[in-house]
């Protein structure tokens, strides 16, 4: 097992189609699939609680939509609760879950492998 917080699985599923289309050895593949699989499922959990925090702090409109900044970027928070939204945001992205590890290392991928560091950084805390 290996722990990660959920900002790493978040930056994992962000950046993990770095290798769609990429051909892998067997074993690399097999590897990548099974965390691509356990990152589903937390980022599902992650999504559930950040709409909770959404819907709990965010600015609504007469029609009780969420109300966006004029760039459309960014949600408006209540006023007076911009704090208290960071902080859960904090200890969302902070939270510390534990997945199979399941022995990806750079061998597991090949010689062929290309990929920026953004995305070998989102891959790190899944490898020994």
């Amino acid at each position: 097992m290996v722990n990660v917080t959920m900002d790493q699985i978040i930056a994992f599923r962000n950046n993990g189609n770095f290798f769609a289309g990429t051909s892998l050895p067997l074993k690399g593949a097999y590897k990548i699939n099974k965390i691509k699989k356990a990152v589903e499922k937390e980022s599902e959990f992650y999504q559930e609680k950040f709409q909770e925090i959404v819907d709990q702090y965010a600015q609504k409109d007469e029609n009780g939509e969420v109300v966006f900044s004029e760039d459309g970027n960014q949600i408006m928070i209540k006023d007076g609760l911009v704090e208290e939204c960071n902080k859960a945001l904090s200890d969302l992205q902070e939270l510390e879950v534990e997945i199979d590890n399941y022995g990806l290392t750079l061998n597991d991928l090949g010689e062929d492998v290309e990929c920026t560091p953004e995305e070998l950084e989102a891959l790190m805390p899944f490898m020994e």
